[in-house]
């Protein structure tokens, strides 16, 4: 199996059926989906899309603990960043102004996360250079 680098297209599209299919199992089925997934470097949408995630330190498919780094403590900092801006922004102004402008500063910073799966010429995100992730895509003549 020869894996060549995902084409931005690509990650945009497993970025967009990861949402999907967040959203339409509620979490839950996701959840358990990826606990199979993420020891073979995969989340549900990689799977289905034939990406890999690689460690780049020793080029093999990422582990779980690297595809948690990625996923859920990425996510729960923009969460967390999310809440702490609305909480702050309402006591010190509950006219809203400053909320709306906290809401799209944490929005900002998570589209540029996500531009850089077309920004960056390696096509990588924030979240895959801090957990040391770079996906690749089984060639599809191994088919």
């Amino acid at each position: 199996m020869s894996l060549i680098p995902v084409s931005p297209t690509r990650r945009f599209t497993a970025w967009i059926l990861e949402l999907v299919l967040i959203s339409g199992t509620a979490y839950v089925g996701w959840f358990i989906w990826t606990l199979v997934t993420w020891g073979k470097g995969q989340t549900p949408a990689q799977k289905l899309l034939r990406i890999i995630s690689i460690n780049e330190t020793t080029g093999a498919p990422a582990k779980r603990p690297q595809m948690f780094i990625r996923f859920f403590l990425i996510f729960t900092a923009y969460w967390i960043a999310y809440f702490a801006v609305s909480n702050l922004a309402n006591a010190v102004n509950p006219s809203e102004i400053l909320l709306v402008a906290g809401i799209l500063l944490v929005l900002a910073v998570h589209l540029f996360d996500i531009s850089g799966i077309v920004g960056r010429g390696d096509s990588r995100r924030l979240a895959d250079v801090i957990s040391g992730i770079t996906l690749k895509e089984m060639d599809r003549s191994c088919l």
